[in-house]
């Protein structure tokens, strides 16, 4: 009689002890993953990002090709050699600054929308896939993000007129200088846009 009173009660003692398991479990603080990789490429707004540096590329591409055109017609043009080194490394250091003004514009919009989203769903932290060993499949939500990326209007404009008109006054200085000096414009013309982000 004592082993059949017994197993029922070491069978209730066991759905007691899981319940308080479930319990414990439910009070943890909820945790999520992300693939910021991801959302800035297949979010609207990353694809309108790109879509606006290859806009300014073609742009620049355009004008090298003007000036490539007038050397194929005299090869010893020495203005036209000069003005192609010129609004090539213009080019290049204008780009850098472009692209990075691209990447700021798209991390402070996704970084505000992680951040409500967090708070919304009530999610103790939400971190970079990359960054994690390891996780569930199920905590990633990437997708949600990705749909409020998606509800966001945003406008890409070219980098600040500051940029811009110190690009333009560092060629007519350096253009008679070797092509070495003028990598440091360009340089400093791509830490500029990165200060906003280092401050997050």
């Amino acid at each position: 009689m004592r082993i059949r009173y017994f197993l029922p009660l070491a069978l209730m003692l066991s759905l007691m002890l899981i319940a308080c398991q479930q319990g414990e479990g439910s009070s943890q603080p909820k945790l999520a993953v992300v693939d910021m990789t991801r959302i800035m490429r297949d979010s609207e707004a990353g694809k309108a990002g790109v879509k606006h540096l290859e806009a300014l590329q073609a742009d620049m591409q355009e004008q090298l090709n003007a000036i490539q055109g007038r050397l194929e017609k005299n090869a010893n043009d020495a203005d036209a050699q000069k003005e192609l080194q010129t609004v090539y490394m213009m080019s290049q250091q204008r780009m850098q600054v472009e692209q990075q003004n691209v990447v700021n514009v798209l991390y402070d919009t996704m970084q505000r929308i992680i951040n409500a989203y967090r708070t919304e769903k009530g999610y103790a932290l939400i971190i970079s896939s990359e960054a994690a060993a390891s996780f569930d499949p199920k905590a990633d939500v990437t997708t949600d993000i990705i749909a409020a990326m998606n509800k966001q209007k945003v406008d890409f404009k070219p980098a600040a007129a500051e940029g811009a008109a110190d690009a333009a006054a560092a060629p007519a200085v350096e253009a008679p200088k070797a092509a070495a000096p003028a990598e440091k414009p360009a340089d400093k013309a791509a830490e500029k846009p990165a200060k906003p982000a280092e401050k997050k």
